[in-house]
């Protein structure tokens, strides 16, 4: 017996001492994580930079508000020159009352004691910063700040500041920009200032007016940028890139005809075996629907070069497509899982007892399809979309034109789709597949009665089912329809 507990005694010892918990007193386990290397120099630098401005413009230095994006924190560590290890510390500020309020003062450290000294600065105007990126953008190999200056509400300035051209070993010794001397040595060069459009009322990165991309394919990021006119007449994206040693405007494309504000702006991919990158722009028309463009480089017939076009547009309508009535709430996704998203087209379904049986329909199918790397458009997959109840199904092909869907939510914690084969406008339809949203302290009850299974449990809200006997074999099985139910990912709509 005294053999059989002694490796289990050994490893419960061992345990309590690889945890170090016993040899630790409490202010040791509640003391604060140790600040790492160079914060006391960053922090000392910082300091000195601001009560160099406050004395300077006599007011008090803010920190910098940044909207949206990815990078929202008034310091930022960055590598810039691409060696992995991020050693440009950049801080945000506003000095309120000021011409080029906004101050993005860039960190890095020198020397045997690795003090942090000032080795950039980038200057705008606005009240707040809407965004910030870091990317190269002239093939040198380090990265260009791209900053979104909030002008005012709703107007926006797009600038692409390098710090190639400064010489680092002729930067100034202070670690703080001395008033009216050697701030000039320390500014980066102004590649680009140019206005762009902002969806309203959304932070998301997708919402902003532009997006960086390497659609030309020429190993540089580009710069995309969007222009809505509030007539609808003249809206366009714009795309600023290197070329002949500077940064210009490449090229420049319409989109939809009455597009008259920004929904959502994203570089992604065109399907396809050759990955070719593509910018998908959704606007609201002037009648209130979405519309969705489609902008990629594209082979000019009977010439060698490319040019930017726009995939979705047609040229008898000047309208994209690809058009989504104002109450569909759908966007784009990758509903089949490969490099390149998928858009939306809806299929409205009967309505048994209306004259039109399609007039004024609340259930819609929606047919998914991709442009491909040779400008085509092609139909992906088609689904029912329950953006109420957040879960979709991917509809069999045989269901297309014979199906009908209809919902009862009168059961307290019960809502119920049913979907059923269509017979025509005079024979009612037949009910082959209900699913079912149930919640309550009941719910697991409901979910196994009357020939329902379960098809997924997602914390307290159960998706079940229930296949009919008719005489028509939808081609479901209880096996089989899991694989087809799925939920609706928040991140399509961001």
């Amino acid at each position: 017996m005294r053999k059989r507990w002694t490796c289990p005694a050994m490893l419960l010892a061992l345990l309590f001492l690889l945890t170090g918990c016993l040899f630790r007193s409490p202010d040791e386990l509640y003391r604060r994580p140790a600040k790492s290397p160079g914060y006391d120099q960053l922090t000392a630098a910082i300091q000195a930079i601001r009560a160099e401005l406050e004395l300077e413009y006599s007011t008090t230095c803010e920190d910098a508000v940044i909207v949206s994006g990815d990078n929202t924190a008034s310091i930022q560590l960055q590598d810039l020159d691409g060696d992995d290890v991020r050693e440009t510390a950049l801080v945000f500020l506003r000095v309120p009352g000021v011409e080029k309020a906004m101050k993005i003062i860039l960190f890095s450290q020198s020397g045997e004691d690795e003090e942090y000294k000032v080795s950039g600065l980038v200057e705008g105007d606005g009240s707040a910063i809407y965004s910030v990126d870091y990317a190269d953008l002239n093939g040198m190999g380090f990265r260009e700040l791209v900053v979104s200056w909030q002008i005012s509400t709703g107007v926006y300035q797009l600038g692409a500041y390098t710090l190639d051209e400064l010489e680092t070993e002729k930067l100034p010794d202070s670690s703080a920009v001395q008033p009216h001397q050697g701030r000039d040595s320390v500014r980066a060069t102004e590649m680009l200032l140019t206005g762009f459009s902002a969806a309203s009322g959304s932070s998301s990165r997708y919402a902003r007016g532009y997006t960086l991309v390497d659609i030309d394919q020429d190993t540089r990021k580009e710069i995309a940028v969007a222009r809505l006119d509030s007539a609808g007449v003249t809206s366009e994206v714009e795309i600023y890139g290197w070329r002949d040693g500077a940064f210009i405007s490449l090229d420049r494309v319409g989109l939809s005809a009455g597009a008259v504000s920004l929904n959502r702006m994203r570089d992604n991919y065109l399907s396809g075996e050759i990955t070719t990158p593509a910018v998908y722009v959704t606007c609201t028309l002037d009648d209130g629907n979405r519309a969705t463009d489609v902008l990629a480089y594209m082979p000019k017939e009977g010439e060698r070069h490319r040019v930017l076009v726009n995939l979705a547009l047609d040229p008898d309508t000047g309208v994209s497509r690809n058009v989504l009535p104002a109450s569909m709430d759908i966007g784009l996704t990758n509903v089949n899982d490969d490099m390149a998203l998928e858009l939306p087209k809806p299929r409205a379904l009967p309505v048994y007892g209306e004259k039109d049986p399609t007039r004024g329909s609340n259930f819609w199918l929606i047919d998914w399809g991709q442009y491909t790397g040779s400008g085509e458009y092609r139909q992906v997959m088609t689904t029912y979309h329950n953006s109420a109840d957040g879960w979709y199904l991917i509809i069999p092909d045989t269901w297309i034109d014979h199906l009908t869907i209809s919902r009862n939510d009168t059961l307290s914690g019960q809502r119920q789709v049913d979907f059923s084969l269509w017979h025509g406008e005079e024979e009612p339809p037949e009910t082959f597949l209900s699913i079912y949203q149930l919640t309550g302290s009941n719910r697991t009850i409901r979910a196994a009665s009357g020939g329902r299974f379960i098809l997924r449990e997602e914390g307290e809200t159960i998706y079940a089912a229930r296949l009919y006997d008719i005489s028509w074999d939808c081609g479901l099985t209880q096996e089989t329809l899991p694989a087809a139910f799925q939920l609706i990912q928040t991140s399509w709509y961001n």
